[in-house]
C-alpha cells in the first residue's frame, strides 16, 4: 500500500470558489451540493465535510472574502489632480475594484434580492464598510473642497452601487469604458467650479 495522500490544503477555498461562481451565475437556490461536488470534482460527502448545509456554504462563501483587505487607506490617486479630475479618478478606481469581484457582486445582489437573511446581513456589512472607508478617503483627498464628507460618501456610496449595477451585465471592458464617462459627469455635478 502506497502512502496515503493528504488533501490539498487549498480545497476548502477552491470549493467556495467554485460555489461563488456557481452561486453568482444561476443563484444558490439553482445550485446543488451535487453539482458543486461535480464542479470541484470532489463527492458529495467531501463536501458535507466542510460545510452542513447549503444554508452554511452560501454564509462561507459570502465570509470568505476578506473585504476589509480591499479597502486600502487611500486609494492610489494623484492628490494633484484638480479636485473634478481627482473624483473621477476616485470613481474610475472604485469601479475597477468592483469589477474584480463581480461573482460577488452578483450573488450578493441576487440574493438579496431574494431575501436571503446570510446575503442581506452580509450586503449590509459589506455596505456600512465602503460607507466608511469612502468617508476616510473624501476626508483625505478632498480636503479642499468638501466640508462634510460623510454627507458626501453616503450620495456617492448609492451612486456608485447604482451605475455599478446597472452596467454589471455588460462585458467588463464596455463597463469601463461607460463607468469612465459616468465618473466624469458625477464629478462635474459633484464638485462645483
Amino acid at each position: 500500500m502506497g502512502p496515503i495522500e493528504a488533501p490539498p490544503l487549498d480545497q476548502r477555498a477552491r470549493i467556495l470558489d467554485t460555489a461563488l461562481h456557481l452561486m453568482a451565475a444561476n443563484g444558490s437556490h439553482a445550485m446543488s451540493m451535487r453539482s458543486l461536488a461535480a464542479a470541484c470534482d470532489l463527492n458529495v460527502a467531501t463536501i458535507y465535510h466542510y460545510f452542513g448545509s447549503k444554508a452554511d456554504l452560501l454564509a462561507q462563501v459570502v465570509a470568505h472574502r476578506d473585504y476589509p483587505d480591499l479597502l486600502p487607506d487611500v486609494p492610489p490617486i494623484d492628490a494633484e489632480l484638480e479636485p473634478r479630475a481627482r473624483l473621477a479618478a476616485l470613481l474610475t478606481w472604485l469601479w475597477a475594484e468592483m469589477a474584480t469581484q463581480d461573482d460577488m457582486w452578483r450573488l450578493l445582489l441576487g440574493e438579496s434580492l431574494r431575501g436571503e437573511t446570510a446575503a442581506l446581513g452580509s450586503a449590509a456589512e459589506l455596505s456600512a464598510l465602503f460607507e466608511s472607508a469612502l468617508t476616510r478617503w473624501l476626508g483625505v483627498l478632498f480636503t479642499d473642497v468638501v466640508p462634510e464628507p460623510v454627507v458626501l460618501a453616503r450620495v456617492l456610496r448609492g451612486l456608485i452601487y447604482g451605475f455599478f449595477v446597472e452596467h454589471l451585465p455588460l462585458p467588463v471592458d464596455d463597463r469601463r469604458r461607460l463607468l469612465s464617462r459616468r465618473a466624469d459627469e458625477v464629478a462635474s455635478i459633484v464638485i462645483a467650479g
